[in-house]
């Protein structure tokens, strides 16, 4: 359940003023930062008017820097009712585990709706990243993955029709693609590897995902192989910024 929004910010560790010699908009900015750090996810935040007037800032000062906090995913509008700190991120990293079961390591439902799904013949670049010969055909799959309802990403993904006829006709919605993979052909992902790139979500996936256009979000290359080192897919997602962390692990 949501709590008080704190207009009085008597029990938050918050500074009482501003530092005079310092950017009022990078203060504002760490003030909703300390914020969302002490107050549990679904907390009603403090309105505009009344940081503005405890600070002595504009207050398109504070809309600002609350416009900066909701486009990283730290806080969220909800129209009407006010600003809320968000649900922490889901995190996304070089793994070889496919959406489902991040999402159930996550103790989060996963769910996938097909948008489309057919075959073609690969082009040069195409057949090089699934291993197979020019003109070789191949299945694409486009779906939109959810996470306990929320729309969170856009898969788009590549795999040689070859080794996997009939895909098309026995993947359904929900239904895990590697899963099937496993259970139909005796295949399993051992080795992926991803490269992850910085966008802005263009309109017709901003719909798809239910975002805002221009959100900054995620484009996900992922190349995944079989024990034997043979490609099992190429694929590219767009996950939405709001709700995806992207995490590196990096050891000796």
């Amino acid at each position: 359940m949501a709590r008080t929004p704190h207009d009085s910010f008597h029990d938050l560790a918050l500074p009482e003023s501003l530092d005079a010699d310092r950017n009022k908009g990078d203060q504002i900015r760490e003030i909703l930062e300390l914020m969302v750090r002490a107050l549990a996810p679904g907390t009603l935040l403090p309105s505009e008017r009344s940081i503005a007037e405890r600070y002595q800032v504009a207050r398109g000062t504070v809309r600002q820097k609350v416009h900066e906090l909701v486009m990283t995913g730290l806080i969220r509008r909800s129209s009407g009712s006010g600003t809320y700190v968000a649900e922490p991120k889901l995190q996304q990293g070089t793994t070889m585990a496919s959406f489902s079961e991040e999402m159930r390591a996550r103790g989060k439902r996963p769910a996938a709706r097909i948008l489309s799904a057919r075959t073609h013949r690969a082009g040069a670049a195409l057949a090089e990243l699934l291993g197979i010969d020019a003109g070789g055909r191949v299945i694409e799959l486009r779906r939109l993955r959810s996470a306990d309802g929320t729309p969170i990403a856009i898969e788009h993904t590549y795999l040689s029709a070859r080794r996997f006829p009939d895909l098309t006709r026995v993947l359904r919605d929900d239904m895990s693609l590697y899963a099937t993979l496993s259970e139909r052909w005796n295949v399993q992902v051992e080795r992926a590897v991803h490269r992850v790139s910085a966008i802005a979500l263009g309109e017709e996936e901003a719909s798809l995902l239910g975002a805002a256009p221009a959100l900054p979000s995620f484009l996900v290359d992922r190349q995944a192989w079989d024990r034997l080192g043979a490609v099992v897919e190429w694929g590219r997602s767009t996950y939405r910024g709001d709700f995806y962390d992207v995490v590196f692990e990096v050891g000796t």
